[in-house]
This record gives C-alpha cells, sequence and structure tokens, in this order.
C-alpha cells in the first residue's frame, strides 16, 4: 500500500523513491508486524480469557495431562495465533505491494487456513461430547473433514499461483539432486505437489506446537531462511549466479515473510515460557499454509523439507508410532508422540527441548542456505 502511496510522489518528494527498495520495505514490514504483535496482544489475550476460550487439559496420555495440569497449562488461552495472523496481515497490507499474485496468494492462505484452524479450535473449546467415546468431548474438527478443508484451500491457492507463474521459464522445475541436474518438468502436476506440501506443513506445524514456544519459535527461523531465499531468487543478478530459477514476484513475496517474521516474533512475545497464549490450530495452520505456499511459489520445496527439519522430524515421530503401534502388535518406538513428549517423559525439562529444538531447527537452516547451489 505504501509503496503505491508514495512511490508516484517520489518526482515531487525525493526521499520517498527509498520505498521501491525491497530491502527498506522488508525491514519495515518485519518491524511494523512485531510492534502490532506487542501492541495487540494484552488485548486479545484479555479478550480470549473473557470469552472463557481457554486451553482444556485433555490427552489420552493420563501421564502426559497430568505433566500438563502439574505445569499450570490448563486455563491457559488459546487461539491466540490470531495475533500473528492479524501482525503478519498489517504488515504485509502496509508494505508489500498488493499487485503481486504471490503475495496476494501466499496472504490469502494464511488467513483461510487460520480461519480453518479457529472453527477447529472452537469446536474443541465448546465441550461437545464425542459420540463415539462417551464420557469425552471432541477435540475438534474431524480429521477427513479438517483435511479436505484444507486440500479445498490448497488448491485455489495452488491454481491460482500455478496460472501466475507457469509462464516464467523454468518455474516448474522440480530440482532433485543427483537424479536430475537440470531438473524434472511438472507442468500442472505442480498444483497437488503443492497441495501436498500445504496439507504436509500445516499438520506438522500443528503437531509440533505442544510446548511454549516451540512451534513458534522454529517457524520463525525457517521463515528466516525463506525470506532471504525469496530475495536471492527474485533478485535478478542473484539467482542467476546461484543457479536458481528467477522468480520475478519473489523479492515482494521477501516483504510478506519478513512480515510473517515479525508478527511470529511479536506472538512468540507472548507464548515463550511461561506462556501466555498459545496459538491453537487458528495459528499452526496458518503458519503451515504459509511456509507452504511460499515454498511453493518460490519453487523451493525441498529447502522447506531442510530447514524445517524439526517440523518434519515431529510428523514423521507420529507415523513411525502409529505405525509401530499397529503393524507390531502395540509395540511402540518411543515413550509418546510427538518428539517433543517423547523428550518430556525422559526427564527433560521444557525449557532445554524447546532450546534444544531452536539450536537444531537454527543449524538446518544454515545447512539449507548453504545448499543454494544444489537446491
Amino acid at each position: 500500500m505504501i509503496h503505491q502511496l508514495l512511490v508516484p510522489l517520489a518526482d515531487h518528494i525525493g526521499s520517498f523513491r527509498f520505498f521501491e527498495s525491497i530491502t527498506l520495505r522488508a525491514l519495515c514490514a518485519a518491524l511494523t508486524a512485531f510492534l502490532v504483535g506487542i501492541v495487540v496482544g494484552p488485548g486479545i489475550i484479555e479478550r480470549l480469557s473473557q470469552l472463557r476460550w481457554k486451553e482444556h487439559i485433555a490427552s489420552d496420555s493420563a501421564r502426559l495431562a497430568e505433566m500438563q495440569r502439574k505445569a499450570g497449562k490448563g486455563g491457559t488461552p488459546t487461539m491466540g495465533g490470531m495475533i500473528l495472523v492479524l501482525a503478519t496481515a498489517t504488515g504485509t497490507l502496509l508494505f508489500a505491494r498488493l499487485d503481486q499474485h504471490l503475495v496476494l496468494a501466499a496472504l490469502w492462505t494464511m488467513v483461510a487456513m487460520g480461519v480453518l484452524g479457529g472453527i477447529d479450535d472452537r469446536i474443541k473449546l465448546m465441550r461437545i461430547p464425542d459420540p463415539r467415546h462417551p464420557g469425552r468431548f471432541r477435540k475438534g474438527m474431524d480429521a477427513w473433514p479438517k483435511v479436505w478443508g484444507q486440500v479445498l484451500i490448497g488448491g485455489v491457492a495452488m491454481v491460482w499461483i500455478w496460472s501466475t507463474m507457469r509462464g516464467v521459464p523454468g518455474w516448474d522445475l522440480l530440482r532433485v539432486p543427483v537424479l536430475a541436474a537440470d531438473g524434472v518438468s511438472l507442468g500442472v502436476l505442480v498444483i497437488p505437489l503443492g497441495v501436498l506440501v500445504l496439507v504436509s506443513t500445516s499438520n506438522a506445524v500443528n503437531l509440533t506446537d505442544g510446548m511454549d514456544g516451540l512451534a513458534a519459535g522454529c517457524a520463525v527461523i525457517v521463515t528466516l531462511v525463506l525470506t532471504v531465499t525469496a530475495y536471492v531468487v527474485g533478485h535478478a543478478g542473484f539467482a542467476p549466479h546461484l543457479e536458481q530459477v528467477f522468480i520475478p514476484q519473489g523479492g515482494e513475496l521477501a516483504v510478506f515473510l519478513a512480515a510473517l517474521v515479525g508478527g511470529t516474533g511479536g506472538f512468540l512475545w507472548w507464548n515463550c515460557h511461561p506462556a501466555r497464549v498459545f496459538m491453537g490450530n487458528t495459528g499452526s495452520m496458518a503458519l503451515g499454509g504459509a511456509l507452504a505456499v511460499s515454498a511453493v511459489g518460490l519453487r523451493q520445496e525441498v529447502l522447506l523439507i531442510v530447514a524445517g527439519a524439526a517440523f518434519v522430524w515431529e510428523a514423521l515421530s507420529v507415523i513411525l508410532q502409529v505405525g509401530s503401534f499397529r503393524l507390531r502388535g502395540g509395540k511402540r518406538v518411543f515413550l509418546i508422540a510427538p518428539f517433543h513428549h517423547h523428550l518430556e517423559f525422559k526427564g527433560w525439562p521444557e525449557s532445554r527441548v524447546v532450546m534444544s529444538f531452536w539450536i537444531g531447527s537454527a543449524v538446518c537452516g544454515v545447512i539449507a542456505l548453504g545448499l543454494q547451489r544444489v537446491l
């Protein structure tokens, strides 16, 4: 918005020309989103408390439920993900160019996934009896309706991106190191691949959201990696030097991603231990959707897997646990899944688990950036 308003006036006020700079606008978007998150956080948290939208301790593991009660998790307001969605949207609307389809698709997906996650959270908070498990309450939407909702949102986003970007030379290439140096052209198959990435990422972030600051901290690091990557592949000079496909709208997507870094950081201020608010599915699904759409738009799905290894491992730990339990007669791989709770059962303090994941994410982020010539 600021770009469209001020840059045309640069002939009269020369300083307005600075807002042509993607770097400046990305920094402004990040700072604005962070400050919005800090400022609106207390009001949203108070309102969530007044509405009694608070976390109820419910787990299939009695031991985990007891540990969470002792840690004082019960009664903490949830659905705080609306803080990061609002903050990110504000930074994006102010400083990104709103005539760029990658930016609009990413922003729309974040908001749409946040709404879907909010519906999921609201069903859980309503304490509706579960007819399939007498004496228990529903934990949110049923699995398949939620997945189909994610598929629908992902399908709209990916068709939007594909129809916009298919004319960019080399954009539809899937680069598989060693197997195909020049990449494999996917054509319209980018759409189902993108939907798969979106569903997988949003659910992986959701599974990681189980400790104070865990998912948000990891997401800040992954988003920073994608922000740098977006700037690089959107730069006509840097992209060829690193043997990357030049994405004309990549630079503007970097502004959105910078706003996402700031918005998530602002939320993390209130979510770090001891958390004053939980993001809920409202935040985790919005984060996952935004990261997935950005990665697909930049054709950096492999980089997302490397940088987001913490999310991948959390999802994989659940898959391994469920698979082992069903195929090996009730035998488990971990004490409990996802993996962060396994470490908690092993006696690790929550702060140590979270910091370990942050450090691991930082290392994976550096590796992902170092592999730019390969990926």
